[in-house]
């Protein structure tokens, strides 16, 4: 077991992003994002095009950069967690902004996901959602890589989905709760199955699932500027990391989540805000690109 301790850690540091050209698409949605409108991570996320569906089991955000191909581009779904719907996560959360700053040539897709324990799983089977992405955008979902990150109570959507195919990569964010079996048999299953975990409410499921796989990369405390994280951490197959960061913050604050995916191996877009600093979100809410 290879053990990484990165310690004393700046806040700050090169994050992803540019200025993007202006996104297509027509009509209204719901679903906006956050920021002043004149900073290069709202500039770049009203360039892009965001599609909000009125799926059949709930809300389906799409958010698209101006410069994604589909032949090269990659598929990614968030996954919120529980006392939270993809239209507050979508807002709250900044997500839009959090993509824009990952600088990926990819897809987002955020489908509605239980908010309790006791709600069902909204979209049980991976290719209807994305089959059904497709349909209402009109666009082809990015063929390179499909990856999954999920949230807290985002566990029960993923486990849903580890039977399916079309998982290359998995991010859990604090979402490895309980019963890690499934997890640990997907990876098993196929070595282009590549598993990125974060512990903080859930430490203890972390570190037994770790115990029982081979040779992962371990991170004590998460790297809060890009100058810190090590080269392996974007090549290891299996990589945890204790985080300092309290539960909602992981997924709030503008630094874990843009930099997780960009641990994922998608091609950056030389025109998105790449340069931002991790936490940089703008402050005021704006439409999240131009939506259909």
């Amino acid at each position: 077991m290879r053990r990484l301790r990165v310690g004393a850690i700046a806040a700050c540091a090169a994050g992803v992003i540019g200025v993007a050209i202006a996104g297509s698409g027509s009509g209204s949605a719901s679903g906006s994002g956050s920021g002043s409108g004149s900073d290069p991570v709202s500039l770049a996320v009203a360039a892009g095009r965001h599609v909000r569906i009125d799926g059949p089991r709930g809300a389906i955000h799409v958010w698209i950069p101006p410069g994604f191909r589909s032949e090269t581009g990659a598929t990614i779904i968030y996954l919120h967690g529980y006392y939270d719907d993809a239209d507050s996560s979508w807002t709250g959360h900044h997500l839009p902004e959090q993509f824009a700053m990952s600088a990926l040539d990819a897809m987002f897709i955020v489908p509605e996901g239980p908010s309790g324990s006791r709600q069902p799983v909204a979209y049980p089977s991976l290719a209807e959602l994305l089959q059904l992405v497709e349909d209402n955008t009109g666009v082809p979902r990015g063929a390179a890589l499909t990856a999954v990150v999920g949230h807290s109570g985002a566990f029960r959507t993923i486990d849903a989905w580890l039977d399916e195919p079309l998982i290359d990569q998995l991010v859990m964010v604090d979402a490895m709760y309980a019963d890690d079996s499934e997890v640990e048999a997907w990876w098993r299953a196929s070595p282009r199955h590549r598993l990125i975990t974060v512990g903080e409410d859930t430490l203890q499921w972390n570190e037994s699932a770790i115990r029982n796989l081979p040779d992962p990369l371990i991170l004590d405390r998460f790297p809060t500027s890009w100058d810190m994280w090590p080269d392996e951490a974007k090549t290891s197959r299996l990589v945890y990391i204790r985080s300092q960061f309290m539960h909602m913050p992981l997924v709030t604050d503008g630094v874990v989540l843009p930099a997780l995916l960009r641990l994922l191996p998608v091609e950056l877009l030389a025109d998105e805000p790449w340069r931002t600093p991790l936490g940089g979100l703008p402050p005021a809410p704006i439409d999240a690109g131009v939506a259909d």
